[in-house]
């Protein structure tokens, strides 16, 4: 058996910590966004987590460079001008190093908890990563504060990108029937309402959009869930029988925002489950024009989590509970 573990490494030239415990290695990067590089499911070897095949890892500039991982979006993800000040794409944070504040081992889990705060938006982010003995489950908590004395509206996006395949699907509660557009795309304009999982294209064509294309489609889409009741996506490889969920709790996240990119943005091949604050990915947008983000009173702080969970011989996926996914029965 092997006991949680935290291990001080090298990766791209900057220190990096590795959790380990039976079933789970993951890579953390504190000086590049605090992002998990990686995420392998032991049992298999199977690498979950996205990397970017022609962008090296290294210390990053002012603006996200690289969508390897899974990264902290805030107070927006797609670059704007709110309130007078000027936003980067990826947010203030998803980039930049954060602060290791603690990290503590005990026989049954390892955590490790950062903090970043926002230089020209005043808000502070801290999360708390945890992985528990025996457990094929990486659990993640947030705090953000409103560091100012005013109403703050802000959108948070949890970046996380994954590895697709052509035999990947995406499996989202059964309430979702409708889904809105984040991006201009072949089924009609930013803001649309299409169906979930089957749309009609505006050539007539019905499309499996729960269905991760070949790498070559040269596409790439954003839908945002309505408010959900049940928190929790999926990928499966159904030809694998893998899969990578993530639940969330947290009355800040009520949405999804999905994104799958088939070579339609910079030839990469990823999709990426996003538990968010709000709609769309632009918060001056989500603000003045769709009118759906979140706000902060003053010196208001605000928590959530997210567990991402790990798992084989899975052939369809029903529902996520706690720390499991379960099964569905095959047609």
């Amino acid at each position: 058996m092997v006991r949680p573990s935290i291990q001080k490494s090298k990766v791209g030239g900057m220190d990096a910590l590795v959790l380990e415990n039976e079933k789970i290695r993951t890579v953390i990067l504190p000086e590049m966004g605090a992002r998990v590089l990686s995420l392998i499911y032991k049992q298999t070897e199977t690498e979950f987590a996205w990397r970017s095949p022609n962008v090296p890892i290294k210390k990053m500039n002012e603006e996200l460079e690289n969508v390897s991982g899974f990264f902290d979006c805030i107070p927006t993800t797609d670059p704007c001008t709110f309130r007078g000040k000027k936003l980067p794409l990826g947010g203030e944070v998803s980039s930049k190093p954060w602060k290791i504040l603690k990290i503590e081992k005990k026989p049954t889990v390892v955590t490790l908890k950062m903090e970043a705060r926002c230089q020209i938006y005043p808000i502070s982010i801290r999360k708390k990563i945890a992985l528990q003995k025996n457990k094929s489950a990486l659990k993640i908590e947030y705090e953000v504060s409103n560091l100012s004395t005013e109403n703050l509206e802000y959108h948070y996006s949890s970046h996380n990108t994954i590895q697709v395949s052509p035999y990947h699907r995406l499996v989202i509660p059964h309430e979702v029937t409708k889904v809105k557009l984040g991006y201009d795309s072949r089924f009609g304009k930013m803001g649309d309402t299409i169906s979930w999982p089957e749309a009609m294209d505006t050539k007539g064509n019905r499309v499996d959009i729960s269905k991760i294309a070949s790498p070559c489609e040269g596409i790439m889409e954003n839908y945002y869930t309505p408010k959900l009741k049940e928190r929790w996506c999926a990928a499966i490889n159904e030809a694998k029988h893998e899969a990578l969920a993530i639940t969330w709790q947290g009355e800040a996240l009520p949405y999804l925002n999905i994104c799958t990119n088939t070579g339609g943005w910079r030839d990469y091949y990823f999709a990426a489950l996003e538990p968010v604050t709000g709609r769309p990915d632009n918060l001056e947008v989500a603000v003045n024009q769709w009118k759906d983000y979140a706000t902060l009173k003053p010196k208001e702080q605000t928590q959530w989590s997210q567990t991402f969970i790990l798992s084989h011989n899975i052939k369809r996926i029903e529902k996520i509970g706690n720390h499991t996914i379960m099964p569905g029965h095959e047609t």
